[in-house]
Order: C-alpha cells, then structure tokens, then sequence
C-alpha cells in the first residue's frame, strides 16, 4: 500500500514539475497577459510585481515617480504612474518583433486624443512596459 501511495505521489511531483516548467521556461506570455498582470498588480497595490512589469532600464523612472506620488490619487493625478495602466480599457494590441504597442482609452474619456499606445518590450519569453518610449499620446505610424 505505501509502494503504490508513494508511486502516486512521485506521479504527481513530476507532472507538477512538468507544469511548472512549461509556464516558467516554455510558454511566451502574450503582451495582453503582461499587461493585465501588471495592472492587477498595481490595483492590488503590490508595488514590487507592478515595476517589474517594467523594462530594467525603465524600471528606475518608474520607481521615483512612485516615490513622488506617494498619497495622490492614482486616477486623478497624471503624475502617477498608475493613471495610465489601471483604470483603462484595452482595445488594440499591435505587435512588430520584439515590440508591441497596446491601444488603450481611458473609460471615462470618449473625444478624440482619447486613446493612446503603450510600447512593450519582448524579454525573454514574456513582455515588459517600456516607460521610456511611452508618450501618452498615439504613436504615429507612417503610411504605407
């Protein structure tokens, strides 16, 4: 009886294993789950899982503008880092290589310069938020 309840049990560590690694180390992370995960992480007030959401290089800026915002309404304040990420609806996501532009508009605006695009970054096998690049404002793309 332990025999087949250990089997059991080594049967499972390993698909779980198996799993596991499929997620960490196979699948990609598609723009649009990268982006939900860090804005939940930013509605959930978990400031670490939100800047890392971020690029390595972008990550800094994000961080002191964090700092600086501390006690400001994140959906009031356009200084704050969260304005632009938590309280919007996803409409588009474009992606070019190892770049990926997300069309967002806020819920509450419906004019025109309502929209604009987030550029995304591929690394390793999931995307990050590139702030450096991010203008709040529609990316122009030329016309072919």
């Amino acid at each position: 009886m332990w025999k087949k309840l250990l089997a059991v049990v080594a049967v499972l560590a390993v698909i779980a294993g198996g799993v596991f690694a499929w997620y960490k180390y196979v699948r990609v992370e598609s723009p649009k789950d990268a982006w939900l995960r860090t804005t939940s992480a930013a509605m959930l007030g978990d400031e670490q899982a939100f800047l890392a959401g971020f690029t390595d290089q972008s990550r800094p800026l994000v961080a002191s503008l964090l700092a600086h915002a501390r006690g400001e309404d994140p959906k009031q304040s356009r200084q704050h880092p969260y304005f632009y990420l938590v309280s919007e609806n996803l409409e588009s996501v474009d992606i070019d290589g190892d770049t990926a532009w997300l069309k967002l508009r806020r819920q509450s605006d419906t004019g025109a310069g309502s929209k604009y695009d987030v550029p995304m970054q591929k690394v390793g096998t999931s995307w990050q938020i590139d702030a450096l690049r991010f203008t709040g404002k529609e990316r122009a793309v030329a016309k072919k």
